[in-house]
């Protein structure tokens, strides 16, 4: 520590659970990394409970000037739990130098990896999953909230087939009725 301000990152809020630590996961592997950090399956100590911990260095979103979409993230995260589609978060908490969300584990991988490995889906399957995406971002849409970052990467399939939307660090809140966002989202080709 030599004293620069980014030797201690701004703190991103309160924890929504502050009695969760690290210590109460058995952290078994990375299935999962980004930006700002990584996702790791991890086993609840006490609960015996698999889940996703999505775990972020503070010094690189604050270095990119990202806590507001972590926020957001956190925000809309928060607001999820009524929608099987949608990624539930059961906990989140901070350390000094990380951000946790303990997420849903789910299982059945990215449609991203399914897509790579079968080439097409056969229409019916198509259309299952655009009428359960249109649901979850109906849903988001109904809270106004704006999903901009649907590809196949973000979106995983469960164990029965479901699928379940995840990240949502470029979502945009209080977009109400006909509104729109002028924020750049992607990748530029």
């Amino acid at each position: 520590m030599n004293g620069n301000k980014d030797d201690n990152p701004v703190n991103l809020g309160p924890s929504e659970k502050p009695s969760v630590k690290p210590k109460d996961f058995e952290f078994l592997k990375v299935i999962g990394k980004g930006s700002f950090g990584k996702v790791l399956l991890a086993r609840h100590k006490v609960e015996d409970c698999a889940y996703a911990v999505k775990v972020l260095q503070k010094q690189a979103i604050m270095k990119r000037n990202e806590a507001k979409h972590i926020m957001a993230e956190r925000n809309v995260l928060l607001k999820n739990v009524q929608h099987p589609f949608l990624v539930g978060l059961h906990y989140s908490f901070q350390t000094p130098d990380k951000l946790y969300f303990v997420l849903d584990y789910v299982n059945g991988g990215e449609l991203f990896f399914h897509l790579q490995r079968e080439r097409f889906f056969p229409e019916y399957r198509a259309r299952f999953y655009a009428a359960e995406m249109a649901s979850a971002l109906g849903y988001l849409h109904s809270l106004n909230i704006i999903y901009r970052d649907l590809k196949p990467e973000n979106i995983l399939l469960d164990s029965t087939g479901h699928i379940v939307l995840t990240d949502f660090g470029l979502c945009k809140e209080g977009i109400v009725g006909q509104g729109t966002t002028s924020t750049f989202c992607g990748t530029p080709e």
